[in-house]
């Protein structure tokens, strides 16, 4: 990938993080600023600080491929999350209008990691589909999340995360970046987490890259 479209797609990253209005990047940080962590089985995997969270935003770049329409039939197909998904025990549609879908989610750990429920805001922006780009972007929507009752799950402190996904000139192929930053409150330690979320990140885009895989065949 050229340096040029690299740089976009990492300055879009930066602008959704502010656009979201839920994670900002620190004062004195550039736009884009993000600093790669590894990269990983094709993906590489970068951080950005978060301004009033001491967890910071993670980001996996990759390419698909497949065609963009494949790719975002498969991060939107949420009524089957649980069956591709890792961690995602639960996943469905709960509404959905002209302007967006809600997603009530389970994410399920083991044993002593309490499990986190939750249900979040999905946005997508397909007016440049034509053109081969896609955004899809979510939000904690933390007035219904609170009407969740559980005696067993824990609702994160924060979630948001976005694909970005736009298309190689032949079409056949695409680039993606997937965003994600999630507080998920509770006693896990910061760092250890941001090590998991890291990893997961990558699992998410592999399941992805399989799922959309099987479908083509």
């Amino acid at each position: 990938m050229c340096e040029t479209r690299l740089a976009r797609l990492l300055v879009w990253g930066a602008c959704w993080l502010v656009s979201s209005g839920v994670a900002a990047p620190v004062a004195g940080a550039a736009a884009g600023e993000w600093m790669r962590a590894r990269q990983v089985d094709g993906v590489e995997v970068y951080r950005q600080t978060v301004e009033g969270s001491d967890i910071p935003a993670v980001l996996g770049r990759t390419r698909f491929r497949a065609p963009v329409s494949d790719v975002f039939r498969v991060i939107s197909d949420y009524d089957h999350f649980a069956g591709f998904i890792p961690s995602v025990s639960e996943s469905r549609v709960v509404e959905r209008d002209e302007r967006a879908t809600w997603v009530y989610q389970r994410l399920g750990f083991p044993l002593p990691v309490t499990d986190r429920h939750y249900i979040i805001k999905v946005v997508n922006d397909l007016h440049a589909a034509g053109a081969g780009v896609i955004d899809v972007g979510w939000q904690l929507d933390k007035v219904r999340s609170a009407s969740l009752s559980s005696t067993d799950a824990l609702l994160p402190a924060a979630f948001s995360g976005s694909w970005h996904l736009e298309a190689l000139a032949d079409h056949a192929g695409c680039d993606a970046v997937y965003t994600i930053h999630v507080d998920p409150a509770g006693a896990l330690p910061d760092w250890l987490f941001v090590r998991l979320t890291e990893r997961y990140v990558v699992r998410v885009i592999d399941a992805v890259r399989k799922r959309t895989e099987v479908r083509r065949r």
